[in-house]
């Protein structure tokens, strides 16, 4: 951005200083703010996940967000509502809260926020992020990449095995395996990885720490809170055939409906990755689809399409959060 960009961008701050909340309130009733949030907890706690993943937002910031929101009279409700046909009235606002992935620390910090203030959310759950089981592919790449020892490793076997360019490293190697390398690829090289390294019961305890069990699914379930799917093993959609998506499809919703006993009726896309044509592949088994692509629910949204705005990092400055939640963006409110 440049700088008369930035400084066009601090101006509009200005417009939402507390005596305009009634206006941008005003611009929601009737409609749902979807918020998308992907960690709970204070940065450092997993230093590989902070290094190359979603910037985690601590405990007391999701509590003072979601407090803005219930102080300006937001009806909090989560998409089994939506199915329900419960929808803000005219005079209205309401406020879906989500957490994609479905990582140990939403279960704990981030329930024990929502407990707190009484709000219900919806948790997209990857199955292949339970505890028992290793890292999921992911969070492997980030594991190797953050690893002393092990990076220049992954680095030189990428390279090797993908034809990469030879300056390409760090961050912007994890970014091209993560989002431009078919996954099948990006398996084989974890795969091959583990075995000369050994590095199998690593993961698993890895994955220990960072997955929820069972019983945090049942424990969300019970506390009235709903558990989507997320898929299986949080692939995305541009990296797989369309039988493979359909797969992780059937096999999340297997799965969760082995530990709650029924089959999840929501999904959300990982990565936000969809291609023309997966709304059907996913109505065959779901009920409702979430998105990332920031735009308020009305009562003529489709079920398949429902966009969710997620949360943008730390922000620069009080006026800056409260245009993320009166907007779900910081780009200019007129947008």
């Amino acid at each position: 951005m440049s700088r008369l960009g930035r400084a066009a961008n601090r101006a509009a701050d200005l417009l939402f200083l507390p005596p305009l909340d009634r206006l941008w309130r005003r611009r929601l009733r009737g409609k749902v703010l979807c918020l998308l949030y992907h960690r709970v907890e204070e940065p450092g706690r997993v230093p590989f996940l902070d290094r190359f993943g979603v910037p985690p937002i601590p405990p007391a910031a999701l509590a003072a967000e979601l407090g803005f929101l219930r102080r300006n009279g937001a009806r909090f409700l989560t998409y089994a509502d939506l199915r329900a046909g419960r929808f803000p009235s005219a005079e209205e606002f309401a406020v879906i809260v989500s957490f994609d992935d479905g990582l140990r620390c939403n279960y704990e910090e981030g329930m024990d926020v929502l407990q707190a203030l009484g709000i219900p959310a919806v948790f997209f759950q990857s199955t292949g992020m339970l505890a028992g089981g290793e890292l999921v592919w992911e969070h492997a790449l980030y594991w190797y990449a953050a690893h002393p020892t092990l990076a220049p490793r992954l680095e030189e076997l990428a390279r090797r095995r993908l034809d990469l360019p030879a300056d390409l490293r760090g961050a912007a190697l994890i970014a091209r395996l993560r989002d431009a390398t078919p996954m099948a690829g990006v398996r084989n090289l974890l795969a091959e990885l583990a075995e000369c390294w050994s590095t199998a019961g690593a993961l698993v305890a890895a994955a220990d720490g960072l997955y929820p069990s069972e019983a945090h699914l049942r424990r969300a379930r019970d506390a009235g809170h709903e558990v989507g799917s997320h898929g299986h093993h949080h692939v995305p959609r541009c990296s797989i055939s369309p039988a493979e998506f359909e797969q992780e499809l059937v096999r999340s919703g297997a799965v969760l409906g082995g530990v709650l006993g029924e089959a999840p009726r929501s999904f959300s896309y990982p990565f936000n990755s969809h291609l023309p044509g997966d709304g059907d592949i996913c109505g065959r088994h779901y009920l409702q689809v979430a998105t990332v692509d920031a735009a308020l629910v009305t009562p003529t949204t489709p079920a398949l399409e429902l966009p969710r705005f997620t949360w943008p990092g730390p922000h620069a400055n009080p006026l800056r959060r409260r245009r993320w939640l009166w907007t779900g963006t910081l780009a200019w409110p007129g947008r």
